[in-house]
């Protein structure tokens, strides 16, 4: 009995120690499944080949919301993604993030897809909760997001934290897209054409 009995504190102390090594707690929203996870991120998949990640990275002094959300908007644009919305975002333990909705298309090809990404930063982590899939699917989980976000908890605040009580970044918009080896570069603008002399008298 005694045996037992440590070896089920034992089981006990170690799930508490593995939990305690995830940053972040999110379980699978409706409709989705989990097809991997590790301490540093979880993969999830919908049926109709949407998929959910949540990623953790390394934060460094001194980065804040809006340092991270402009390098985000910035490497995005230049790979050709479009930012057409950003708004607030709270996790389920009231962490203030941003939400970022871009639409892209895979380099190549004709197919045009979603993407939106909710950015959290603490002291220690940034936190990144991304959907993405075919664009016919945008409009039916874009407005699932506040939701999905509102499931997942991050860690990573010091006490009396101004990084995670910082302000909201300001409206961003996505540079011009860096060309694409071997694809040719978009047109030039038609520029307008030079008013014609007036004639000689």
């Amino acid at each position: 009995m005694f045996k037992n009995t440590c070896s089920l504190a034992l089981v006990i102390a170690a799930a508490g120690l593995l939990a305690g090594c995830k940053k972040y707690a999110i379980e699978p929203p409706v409709g989705f499944v989990e097809v991997s996870s590790h301490s540093y991120e979880t993969r999830m998949k919908a049926q109709d080949d949407v998929g959910l990640r949540v990623h953790r990275f390394e934060n460094v002094r001194g980065g804040t919301l809006g340092y991270w959300a402009a390098d985000l908007v910035t490497k995005l644009g230049k790979r050709g993604y479009v930012l057409t919305n950003q708004q607030p975002a709270r996790s389920k333990n009231g962490r203030e993030g941003t939400r970022f909705d871009f639409d892209y298309t895979i380099p190549g090809t004709d197919a045009p897809k979603f993407y939106t990404v909710v950015l959290f930063v603490t002291d220690e982590y940034k936190f990144t909760l991304e959907l993405a899939g075919d664009r016919e699917h945008a409009k039916a989980y874009q407005a699932r997001v506040a939701e999905i976000t509102g499931e997942l908890k991050v860690r990573g605040c010091k006490t009396a934290s101004k990084i995670c009580g910082g302000p909201q970044p300001p409206k961003l918009s996505s540079p011009p897209p860096d060309p694409i080896p071997g694809l040719p570069e978009p047109p030039e603008p038609a520029k307008p054409a030079a008013p014609a002399a007036a004639p000689s008298p």
